[in-house]
């Protein structure tokens, strides 16, 4: 939004004055700028964060659950457009905005398919889902985002929590990154480290009557 000028009224006071008034007047404005003026702005600017500074888009896609990046240079500009949307659409959110957050975070460089499972074995859902329609299959509420291998880990590793959330709570979506070839939730190493004791046996001379 516009940038307000919350020092209006010292100005015009500034301006009938000279000498020991006129320092003070400028040192509270320049105290005012360093500490407080980001922050009133930033205010202002709730009524409208997608318009709003880095740290008010910041807020507000962690207050809807959005995504939160951490590029050098590209965050703040996605996701402004990210929220943007996300407001502008809210009675049409669904497959259709996960597709536009996934085009503007990483283009061309996934895929997200329909879940389909056999009709002859739903009582065994979802053991035998497929990622391709047939006729004898029945289309689910699955799906699955499958990520390039040029895509960073340790960005999808952050972001798939999130991009379950940009769905229905009626779609499951299971997150696969090709570099790794596992789904979303990425497995934990367990190891085991034993020790051993020794146990003297005292039976041995001990007779019975």
């Amino acid at each position: 939004m516009d940038i307000l000028n919350f020092t209006r009224p010292v100005d015009e006071q500034a301006n009938n004055h000279a000498g020991l008034e006129t320092a003070m007047s400028k040192a509270f404005k320049q105290v005012f700028a360093d500490v407080f003026q980001n922050q009133l702005q930033n205010l202002l600017d709730y009524g409208a964060p997608h318009i709003g500074s880095p740290e008010v888009i910041e807020r507000f896609s962690k207050q809807d659950g959005l995504v939160v990046l951490r590029r050098p240079v590209s965050s703040d500009q996605l996701m402004r457009v990210i929220y943007a949307n996300w407001s502008s659409i809210a009675s049409e959110r669904g497959l259709g905005f996960l597709e536009f957050v996934m085009r503007m975070l990483w283009t061309d460089q996934w895929v997200i398919k329909r879940m389909w499972h056999p009709i002859s074995t739903y009582t065994n859902y979802p053991q035998y889902i497929i990622d391709e329609e047939r006729p004898d299959h029945f289309l689910t509420s699955r799906i699955q985002i499958t990520i390039d291998e040029t895509v960073d880990l340790s960005e999808i590793v952050e972001l798939s929590p999130i991009l379950r959330k940009l769905v229905p709570a009626n779609i499951v979506v299971k997150v696969n990154a090709k570099e790794l070839n596992v789904n979303g939730e990425f497995p934990i190493g367990v190891g085991l480290i034993s020790k051993t004791f020794l146990i003297q046996d005292h039976s041995i001379g001990i007779g019975t009557n």
